[in-house]
């Protein structure tokens, strides 16, 4: 069905926590919608200078690249593109439900289970709830459901597979991701890839990071020698720290949110984690050394989301807050952004996240849209030479662990006083 566009260009992944409206052509010096948005953003102050691909964007550019991105989206919202389908999302709901259950079967069948049947049923396990994963950030993100905002439906979909299959919280979700919508990437600031001082993805975040020192001289010197020595092995300890702590860190830091902030409803879901998780391994797996190779094996495989997540955007640019209002957001989202090159019969595996380039444009259109619209956006920036990056994974992978190479001496200069 054809479909107008809304009254007022707005696209949203939360309409009722933050909302992403379409950027009109804004001086380099004007302060960019995210500070709006987000009052938090504007707290710390941009450098001077802009870096050489801000300072190099024009205003009659950014006017055009504008032009061209918001004629885009109205067509999209004509044509019917943001409208979800129904069958489509059952079929991935019921292929996370049959991947949890064949991870059960298979140590039901034959008793005692034996570590070969350990090993699948924790890759299955794993699969599951990857698949889970993608779904809760469709849901959230208001790309399954016609009608959008904070509904009943979406709670609850959203709260089944982040929340009780999962096992993290979806108000944390829900806040850190609209953020990292709204500035992707920027120094300091966004939630999702506050990795500095384990690891340094960009020179713009030493300032910001060492005005949060303390004043003591000799803490200071005691803090950066620590940090030096972390950033200069960062390519070593990448890998291990996302598919061995990920995880963990996941589920902690939800449970600490959920507590804090009162989210009951996030409680309720992750502690039914807790107990069908626990019950899982007590019933299913005989001995504690296999329930703990279990667990070692399920959450370094399930890891693999972490590494996903972190390839769409590591290694790209990381943009100061003026810096973004002088690309505009269309160029922004690019220059921030990286697709994974996939083929017919792997792309379901990376749930969207290959086509991150057109989410982070359309964060509202359904996943199965994505591959559809990609060329369009393609088009768009190669009329005005914007690089489109994309890569295969394992390309993407050596990509970002020979950056975090090169950076990891980039420190040996910086002067901590």
């Amino acid at each position: 069905p054809r479909r107008s566009p809304p009254n007022s260009p707005r696209c949203s992944s939360d309409t009722s926590t933050s909302i992403l409206t379409l950027p009109q052509p804004t001086p380099p010096r004007a302060a960019p919608l995210s500070s709006t948005l987000h009052p938090s953003a504007s707290k710390s102050a941009a450098p001077a200078e802009l870096d050489g691909i801000a300072a190099a964007m024009t205003a009659e550019l950014r006017e055009k690249i504008s032009s061209d991105y918001a004629k885009l989206r109205t067509e999209l919202w004509s044509e019917g593109s943001f409208d979800p389908n129904y069958t489509y999302y059952a079929g991935k709901q019921f292929m996370v439900v049959v991947l949890w259950a064949l991870a059960v079967a298979v140590l039901c069948c034959g008793s005692p289970a034996s570590l070969g049947q350990i090993i699948v049923s924790a890759l299955l396990l794993s699969l599951s709830l990857q698949q889970a994963a993608f779904l809760a950030h469709d849901t959230l993100h208001n790309g399954m459901l016609r009608r959008r905002g904070r509904t009943s439906c979406r709670t609850l979909i959203g709260q089944f597979n982040a929340g009780l299959l999962l096992g993290i919280s979806c108000e944390m979700w829900l806040q850190e991701h609209s953020e990292h919508h709204v500035y992707t990437l920027r120094p300091h600031k966004d939630p999702q890839f506050l990795y500095f001082p384990l690891w340094l993805q960009s020179l713009k975040e030493v300032p910001l990071w060492q005005a949060e020192l303390p004043a003591s001289r000799r803490a200071r010197v005691i803090l950066w020698w620590c940090v030096v020595r972390l950033v200069r092995v960062q390519h070593l300890t990448f890998l291990p720290i996302v598919l061995g702590i990920g995880r963990f860190n996941f589920i902690g830091i939800s449970w600490a949110y959920a507590l804090r902030k009162r989210k009951l409803y996030d409680v309720l879901a992750m502690a039914l984690y807790l107990v069908w998780f626990v019950a899982f391994l007590i019933y299913l797996v005989p001995t504690a050394r296999l329930r703990v190779a279990f667990v070692v094996l399920h959450y370094a495989s399930l890891g693999v989301l972490h590494v996903q997540l972190l390839l769409s955007h590591l290694s790209t640019r990381q943009f100061t807050q003026a810096e973004e209002a002088a690309l505009g957001f269309f160029a922004f989202q690019l220059r921030t952004t990286r697709n994974i090159r996939t083929e017919w019969w792997n792309h379901w595996f990376h749930g969207g996240l290959e086509k991150q380039i057109e989410h982070h444009l359309f964060p509202q259109l359904p996943r199965h849209q994505l591959h559809a619209i990609a060329p369009r956006v393609r088009q768009i920036s190669e009329r005005h030479g914007i690089p489109y990056l994309e890569c295969t994974f394992g390309e993407a992978l050596s990509l970002c662990l020979r950056d975090l190479s090169r950076l990891s001496v980039a420190l040996v200069t910086v002067d901590i006083m």
